[in-house]
């Protein structure tokens, strides 16, 4: 997956992205259509990640009999539902937004909503099914926990594209008279916004890879593209 996003961050996608960057110009103009088109498009976004973690649960328990359990894990625990719980109602919030045409009722029940089911069913993937033994065999094969992870790489890149577009572009720093010290500034807060954007959802592959230095390298490369057009733009 970080080789498809470090991808995705270098070539954008062509027609996805430029589809986005039309409903954003859209959204802030306040075009109806163009708001109503990118709320569908975060929507898909956070019910592909949602049905790839439900998916998921099962064959990852079944192929890994155990998941590293490291001593800091409930600081981690507790550090990763914060973000993860921000990312859901930014989200959630855009999808409101968009569709702010529609009864009153109808954004609120699905921002609330939106806010809260994503890191419920994320957080439920780290902990074994009970019944693991009595789930049916299909429930538990590598076709199925494939088909979770397309839905999982779908949605983070498609969350990568919009950091990418929106985001990544307010740490470069173009001000007259800046220093290499600011550009290292600005590279280490969009480090950090990344975390957001990407490690956050990552999730879901890092509860059983964080302990491998490789994977760590493959994320800084995922990072390399954004921080290179900071420090050398």
């Amino acid at each position: 997956m970080d080789l498809l996003v470090f991808l995705s961050n270098l070539f954008l996608l062509g027609s996805f992205t430029k589809l986005l960057q039309r409903l954003g110009a859209g959204f802030t103009n306040n075009d109806d259509a163009a708001a109503r088109g990118l709320a569908w498009v975060v929507l898909i976004a956070f019910l592909a990640y949602m049905l790839g973690a439900i998916l998921k649960r099962a064959p990852l328990h079944a192929r890994v009999k155990m998941l590293p359990n490291p001593d800091y894990v409930g600081c981690m625990l507790i550090a990763w539902v914060s973000l993860h719980l921000t990312l859901s109602i930014l989200g959630a919030a855009l999808i409101a937004a968009g569709f702010d045409a529609a009864p009153k009722a109808i954004p609120v029940t699905l921002m609330i909503s939106l806010s809260i089911l994503p890191t419920f069913f994320v957080l439920r993937v780290i902990f074994r099914p009970k019944k693991l033994d009595q789930i049916a065999a299909w429930r538990k094969s590598w076709p199925m926990e494939l088909l979770a992870d397309i839905f999982i790489v779908a949605a983070v890149i498609m969350l990568t594209i919009m950091w990418n577009l929106w985001i990544a572009d307010l740490f470069y720093v173009t001000f007259p008279g800046h220093t290499f010290g600011d550009k290292l500034f600005g590279a280490a807060l969009a480090a950090g916004a990344f975390a957001l954007f990407y490690i956050t959802p990552r999730f879901l592959f890092l509860v059983e890879d964080f302990n491998r230095w490789l994977t760590w390298a493959t994320i800084g490369l995922t990072l390399a593209p954004v921080i290179g057009r900071i420090l050398l733009g």
